[in-house]
Order: structure tokens, then sequence, then C-alpha cells
């Protein structure tokens, strides 16, 4: 299971300097740490807003959308509980690819898109430490990492961390 300590170390050594923040202030946030033939995320990235657009929600249908706008590059992440559950706070393995017009799996699901490239063949987890909502039911406060590995669970994997509290 990855830790928030992990990434932001991994992130640390590659120059990114990443701090999680766990209060009221504003905070949006995305990295990631690609190993080396890993797909379809490569390499590393940091994005944070204002100066990356980063939007986080919840659909009628229960996934959970990373979605990230930075000049001409684009991220989504997408997270799926279980059929007939809803996401919770906790870690979910086994997770599998999920298009986004796909019905629930009977696991977990995972959808990662990156500059027109995805990977259909999914081997992933995640974790949920923080998921609040407000009165009316919008998503608020999400802070959650991932591990994303194509092709094969042993495969290079991605690790990537969220944190977005508005």
């Amino acid at each position: 299971m990855l830790r928030t300590g992990v990434l932001a170390a991994s992130t640390l050594a590659l120059g990114l300097a990443f701090v999680p923040v766990a209060s009221a202030d504003p905070v949006q946030t995305v990295a990631y740490v690609s190993e080396p033939g890993a797909h379809p995320l490569t390499g590393s990235a940091s994005y944070s807003a204002p100066g990356d657009e980063i939007t986080v929600f919840e659909s009628t249908s229960g996934v959970l959308w990373i979605d990230v706008q930075s000049g001409l590059k684009d991220l989504n992440v997408e997270l799926s509980a279980p059929a007939g559950e809803t996401l919770h706070t906790g870690t979910y393995t086994g997770a599998r690819f999920r298009g986004q017009s796909d019905p629930a799996l009977a696991g977990p699901g995972i959808f990662v898109y990156a500059g027109g490239l995805v990977c259909g063949d999914d081997y992933a987890e995640f974790t949920i430490d923080r998921l609040d909502h407000s009165a009316d039911g919008k998503l608020t406060d999400y802070d959650g990492t991932f591990v994303q590995r194509c092709g094969t669970p042993d495969g290079p994997a991605t690790h990537g961390e969220v944190h977005f509290h508005v």
C-alpha cells in the first residue's frame, strides 16, 4: 500500500517539492511519479491550482473524477467502488479498468487517461484518506493516493497523490 510519505519522498528526490496540507485553506494539487515503462502516465508531474485547473467531483453514478488541465496537457483519473457500494475512506485493492460508460464492476474500478492515451488492462489500488461533502452533497475535501500498472499486475507502476480542499 502506498503511503503519502513514500510519494512525497519520491517527488522530492525528483526536485518536485510537494507537501500535503490538511487545513481549511483551499488546496488543489495532483502529483505522480511513474517508473520507467509505465503507461499511460510517464515520467513525473506536479500540478497545483490556480496555475493549473484541477477539478475533483463525484458523478451521479458514484464515480470520483479527478481532472487536470494544464496548458495543452490533460490528465483524468476516475475511481469507482465495487457494484452496489459507494466510495468511502479506506483502501481499495484489485482495481481494474472501468471505461467511462461501463457498468460498475464486481470490484473497484479505475480509468486513467493522459494525452489521448488509456490503458485498457489496469491493475491498481487506491486509498481514500479523506472524502467530505457539504450539506448539499457537493464534494469539498478529498485526499487520496493511487498505484496503477498497465498490462500486468507486476508491471511498472505510476504512484499518484491528490489533495483537493475548497
